[in-house]
């Protein structure tokens, strides 16, 4: 199998970690890179040995580049993405997928059209102690799932962003919660705010799904510490995971497991399904379409949070 030629756009620190995790991939290359910080990529490129660009166009035309990833801010990903995209290259965009569901709706339409498959950077997906559990889920030893309540708080300087609290950290719940559950959220009601940042740094939020199972989810930039918890209660068992340890509990009526989950780097087998995806000509785990139901609830959320009413999911 011929190893699939990626570009990575955008050399900042998430950036930076998919050049090093793409370039250790045996069925992937990177070709090349690009940032509008000229400076920022040839430091990147020179420490790899990839060819750096500061022109977009120049580095697309490149016939050697056959899917790109996107790190770049989140104002950006629309146009950068249709340029990828009109280019004729299977993308990978880092969450949000876009700026507002709007944004988003137009790009997957554009992809549509022209055949191109749109991955998103759900990250948590690929979380070794997520997997575990939704196994666990599938195979109904967790029994009717009722209740999912996330945690994901730290202390977050303040810094230069394009995005709340909301679409930069609880969206990664969001599609967790999507992803385990199995069905959409229907309604929201949420509390949000501003302390310290630009955009809102507390975020709130109850969920309702189609299938009846509530979420609950608990995200700021506020915490002194650094917290990412997920706990999922079924009828027959609660589950418990700490993303950052890969750390899991699933507690019965009678007794307690603590499995033994390999850890493993997420975002490694994040792009590791990506580029298998696009060799073997399949959509990627986490869709471009999952990528606007996340933003979507996003929305909702923040509506909500403005107007202290529930809201209703776009759909």
């Amino acid at each position: 199998m011929k190893k699939l030629g990626v570009a990575v756009i955008g050399t900042g620190f998430w950036g930076r970690n998919h050049v090093r995790v793409l370039n250790s991939l045996k069925d992937a290359k990177v070709v090349g890179i690009c940032d509008t910080d000229l400076k920022r990529a040839k430091q990147v490129g020179t420490r790899y040995e990839i060819e750096y660009y500061r022109s977009l166009d120049e580095i697309l035309s490149r016939e050697d580049v056959d899917a790109v990833t996107i790190c770049t801010p989140t104002t950006t990903h629309k146009d950068v993405a249709d340029k990828v995209i009109e280019a004729g290259k299977d993308v990978f965009i880092e969450k949000p997928l876009a700026s507002t569901s709007q944004e988003a709706r137009g790009l997957l339409s554009f992809a549509k059209r022209k055949r191109i498959r749109v991955a998103v950077g759900f990250v948590e997906r690929y979380n070794p102690a997520v997997r575990y559990i939704k196994k666990l889920i599938d195979k109904k030893e967790l029994g009717k799932i009722i209740l999912a309540i996330a945690r994901r708080v730290t202390r977050w300087p303040v810094r230069i962003g394009d995005v709340g609290v909301t679409k930069d950290s609880a969206i990664h719940d969001i599609d967790v919660m999507r992803y385990l559950v199995g069905g959409d959220v229907k309604t929201v009601y949420a509390r949000t705010g501003r302390l310290v940042h630009k955009f809102e740094d507390f975020s709130e939020m109850l969920l309702n799904f189609s299938g009846g199972e509530i979420g609950f989810i608990d995200a700021n930039w506020l915490t002194p510490r650094k917290i990412r918890r997920l706990t999922i209660t079924g009828s027959e068992a609660t589950a418990t995971i700490d993303y950052v340890t890969q750390e899991t509990v699933v507690e019965y009526s009678k007794r307690s497991i603590v499995p033994r989950i390999k850890f493993e780097e997420p975002l490694r087998l994040e792009l590791e399904s990506f580029v298998e995806s696009i060799l073997i000509g399949k959509q990627p785990s986490a869709s471009g379409e999952d990528g606007l139901k996340a933003l979507e609830v996003c929305e909702a959320a923040l509506k909500s949070g403005a107007t202290g009413q529930v809201v209703q999911v776009s759909s």
